[in-house]
């Protein structure tokens, strides 16, 4: 299939998210003074997973996302956070995180290589539900900054994936109304597979865990890593 423009997820398809957020977080706890561990980290995951999830329901706001996570993990964790708990010092912790989540380039195995292959055959953007200074920030820290010149934001657009009208909106915006020669490339089964398909284009599931898909979602495609896509273009 010869696609015009590639969509590609950023975080956990082209960025090794796992990596970043755990090392700004326990950087963060450290600025503070304050212990870390694995278990802050699961229990840190689990409340932010959970946050994002809301947030491609439209139930919440990525302003509001950002500091409302650490809420509810020193909620979780009593007597560790002495003093901490209170709405300036959760919105402290944030500023902070994301300061050292910004810094954090690393990039999947085999991204580079993927997206110079893919740029010299297509226009390739990323578009992601992601917070529009950390995404900006990485993206122009990483080996990617001259290869992909489009980045299309959620909390700038004010739509997120799944929501159809996030991916027409990048469609309109790159000159690539045509849906038959779109493709989206992401690892989230909920935003990137199931926007792809509720836009109508075709849709590629980043899968490097071999998890099972649901029964009510068929990608077009599915990888296990990211050189597969050659096989595609």
């Amino acid at each position: 299939m010869a696609y015009e423009l590639i969509l590609l997820d950023a975080d956990g398809t082209l960025f090794d998210y796992d990596r970043a957020e755990r090392h700004a977080i326990e950087t963060t706890f450290h600025d503070f003074d304050l212990d870390f561990s694995d278990e802050i980290l699961t229990r840190y995951r689990a409340v932010n997973d959970a946050l994002w999830k809301e947030l491609e329901k439209g139930n919440i706001t990525s302003a509001d996302l950002r500091v409302e996570r650490f809420r509810r993990l020193l909620a979780e964790i009593p007597g560790t956070m002495q003093g901490i708990g209170s709405s300036p010092d959760a919105a402290a912790l944030s500023g902070r995180y994301l300061q050292h989540l910004a810094a954090g380039s690393y990039l999947v195995d085999g991204a580079e290589d993927i997206c110079r292959y893919m740029a010299e055959r297509c226009d390739l953007a990323i578009l992601t539900n992601g917070i529009a200074e950390v995404q900006r920030s990485r993206l122009s820290r990483s080996a990617l900054h001259d290869v992909i010149p489009h980045i299309i934001i959620s909390e700038e657009v004010g739509l997120s994936k799944p929501d159809p009208r996030i991916f027409e909106y990048a469609m309109d915006m790159l000159g690539h109304p045509r849906r038959d020669t779109v493709l989206m490339v992401g690892d989230s089964l909920s935003s990137d597979i199931r926007g792809g398909v509720n836009a109508g284009i075709y849709t590629c599931w980043y899968n490097p865990h071999g998890a099972t898909c649901r029964e009510d979602l068929a990608p077009t495609y599915e990888i296990r890593a990211l050189h597969e896509l050659r096989l595609l273009l």
